[in-house]
């Protein structure tokens, strides 16, 4: 996965143009510089044949092969290196000077039958001897043929083209090695700010982007993406409070409202009863409403009154259990508890109850096809998770992520009532014990699960 996600980075993409172009250039010097080396050798060999030429006066001895190989052998004529050729051919192709024990005979056959009218460059490759020389005719005929072994000398030019590429096929790793640490680097810092809007999302508000004092790109964006999220943060903040105040303000009006319409109500009959009756209901649902949105901010800012202590999950389960129990058996909905009656954690009873009843509450209301919800209490890792767990059609998994938000509700049925906010109440009261609420389509039904850390007061 990770090596996945290293593949698709702009800067491994970047290093990896960059060391092909490299590997690219390391190829083609090495054709390059082999060609410019092979040519300096041979120009060089050139030089050295007709040097020797000169050196031996044979500039007008080339009337008669006979005569030329005469003087040289009168001369005492020996080759002094082991790479360096002389032959002498008279008219005939009778090699008249020369050493054929190193030269092939393909070669010798070769210059034997090659006729030429004036001097001219011969390459003759053998798998042992490569002759590189010059062949000059005679005026009898015959052949004349100074050359040099160009194998040795061209072994040791290969060696310096490869030198070249190896040399260069390093530097290529080199870029490599150290573009893939800084290219781990980056994407782990991508990674951290990519996790760090995740979580924000999720309703981590607390979370931002850890900055390095590098002051580079990252650094800049960390700053913005922090500001804004900040920016953000307080303006959920601002809308919570005023919606708080709102329903603080509104609630005794609305409350005196409801009296007087339940006054009102004592002297009338007929229609105008019935209408009042319809008023007061609705007064009594929108002070619900503000009685939940108070709670709810309560909960969220911490003010509400809480004690953690030690209590018994299994309690708090089967509380739960005998409360919901008349109103699940209206439903036609049986209520099955899975739990150990010894599983102790620390949390404030009250709150904990009520996520518990209200999770119960909407497995109920929303799943009410579900012939079965289930209780249950699991324990892993030091953390105790409640699970209420129905048979309902679930939660659109694109609508997941946001249905603990504050008035979001999926069900458009108008005989359940609610507003949007028992979820967000249930995830307040588990954020308040640093735990997590995870929603869960189990196929079918949804399973809600409370966790929470298993850790206990010590008296």
């Amino acid at each position: 996965m990770f090596i996945k996600s290293l593949s698709h980075s702009s800067s491994f993409r970047q290093a990896t143009i960059i060391a092909f172009i490299c590997l690219l250039i390391s190829s083609a010097s090495i054709f390059i510089c082999d060609y410019i080396l092979d040519n300096i050798m041979k120009s060089h060999v050139k030089n050295m044949i007709f040097e020797n030429i000169e050196n031996q006066k044979l500039n007008n001895k080339f009337n008669s092969s006979n005569d030329l190989s005469i003087q040289l052998k009168n001369e005492n004529y020996k080759e002094s290196r082991k790479d360096h050729f002389t032959f002498i051919f008279d008219a005939y192709g009778k090699v008249l000077l020369g050493n054929k024990q190193n030269v092939s005979d393909s070669q010798i056959q070769y210059l034997q039958k090659h006729n030429i009218n004036s001097p001219d460059i011969v390459s003759l490759k053998d798998n042992n001897v490569e002759l590189l020389g010059l062949l000059v005719p005679l005026t009898d005929g015959g052949m004349y043929f100074n050359a040099y072994n160009v194998k040795p000398m061209n072994q040791q030019t290969q060696i310096i083209s490869l030198m070249t590429g190896v040399g260069l096929l390093a530097i290529q790793l080199m870029i490599l090695v150290i573009s893939l640490r800084f290219s781990r680097h980056n994407l782990y810092r991508v990674n951290h700010i990519i996790d760090t809007l995740e979580q924000y999302a999720s309703g981590k508000h607390n979370v931002r982007v850890n900055s390095n004092d590098n002051k580079d790109e990252f650094d800049q964006l960390s700053q913005e993406i922090n500001i804004v999220l900040e920016r953000t943060q307080r303006l959920m903040g601002e809308v919570r409070d005023i919606t708080s105040h709102v329903a603080h303000e509104l609630r005794t009006p609305l409350t005196r409202l409801q009296h007087k319409l339940i006054n009102l109500s004592e002297r009338v009959g007929g229609k105008e009863l019935n209408e009042l009756e319809q008023a007061i209901k609705e007064t009594e649902q929108i002070q619900i409403l503000f009685r939940s949105i108070m709670r709810l901010s309560e909960v969220e800012t911490g003010q509400v009154s809480h004690q953690k202590d030690n209590i018994n999950a299994y309690d708090i389960l089967h509380e739960v259990y005998e409360y919901y129990q008349p109103l699940a058996e209206n439903y036609g909905i049986n209520i099955k508890l899975e739990a150990q009656k010894k599983h102790v954690f620390c949390a404030d009873k009250i709150l904990i109850f009520q996520a518990i009843a209200n999770l119960l509450d909407n497995a109920i209301k929303y799943a009410p096809e579900s012939e079965t919800i289930t209780l249950k209490i699991d324990s892993s890792l030091g953390n105790t998770f409640i699970k209420v767990s129905d048979q309902g059609k679930g939660i659109p998994e694109e609508s997941l992520h946001f249905v603990t938000q504050r008035f979001k509700r999926l069900s458009s049925k108008k005989d359940v009532f609610g507003h949007g906010l028992g979820l967000t109440l249930i995830r307040a009261i588990v954020s308040l014990h640093n735990g997590e609420l995870v929603l869960t389509n189990t196929h079918p039904g949804l399973c809600a699960c409370i966790k929470i850390r298993s850790n206990k007061t010590t008296s």
